[in-house]
């Protein structure tokens, strides 16, 4: 749990002055993280690999309350929040690719200001966070969180026999892939007087990054043609 006290208005690791709900990154979902992810390992034996590309889909304020001091002096109030990330398409990578670690600790920059994700908002449990507000006489405040949604595509390598192989459907004619949808409920927050446009679309300028791994820099080998193990962890993920 952690505690912050906010003077009013206030943002906290995001945009001071927002002004949309909804910001997408200018020109499309933009690639802000790629790299390996690994599913097994077993030394001098084989390991198997998840080659991701994480994108920002959008950014969102999510309201959470509205508080209203009628009162002649200044008032506080506590409020709680919880941060939490969410798979709400394609869950079932999680059955063999630990995604949650591969958004632990991302760095993602929007309009110039950066952001790193903790582990208390890449994890599936709930966590608690509790500020408190000082609203000013005769004011009213209105709570927004930040919730981010990423895609993630990727692509799986097998390294065995002392070679590197690209995993491939049946029968080896195209790549075997899987994306999920990721939604953080992040630590971000505002406390604005008035609510936020909800009737247009913003758009950030996202700092991208290259492809770590492309399909491309190992033989595709037929799905049929991996290793047992390899077999099942693309069965579990129902590939």
């Amino acid at each position: 749990m952690a505690a912050i006290t906010s003077d009013f208005p206030f943002a906290f690791s995001a945009a001071a002055n927002p002004v949309h709900i909804v910001s997408k990154p200018a020109g499309g979902d933009a690639r802000v993280k790629s790299g390996m992810v690994t599913i097994y390992f077993f030394y001098a034996a084989e390991a198997f690999y998840a080659a991701v590309d994480s994108y920002l889909v959008e950014a969102v304020w999510v309201k959470a309350m509205t508080l209203e001091n009628s009162s002649d002096v200044a008032q506080q109030y506590s409020h709680k929040y919880t941060t939490h990330m969410n798979i709400t398409q394609g869950a079932e990578v999680t059955e063999s690719v630990p995604i949650g670690t591969f958004y632990d600790g991302l760095s993602l920059t929007l309009d110039g200001t950066t952001k790193a994700f903790s582990a208390a908002e890449t994890n599936a449990e709930l966590t608690t966070q509790t500020v408190t507000i000082d609203i000013p006489a005769k004011s009213k405040a209105v709570f927004y969180q930040r919730r981010y949604t990423f895609r993630s595509a990727m692509f799986f390598i097998l390294d065995a026999g002392s070679k590197l192989w690209t995993a491939g459907t049946q029968g080896g004619k195209d790549v075997a892939r899987k994306e999920c949808t990721i939604e953080i409920m992040s630590t971000d927050f505002v406390v604005v007087p008035a609510e936020l446009d909800d009737t247009a679309e913003g758009t950030v300028e996202v700092a991208t990054v290259p492809r770590g791994k492309v399909e491309s820099d190992n033989p595709t080998r037929a799905r049929e043609n991996l290793t047992t193990r390899a077999r099942a962890e693309l069965t579990k993920m129902g590939i």
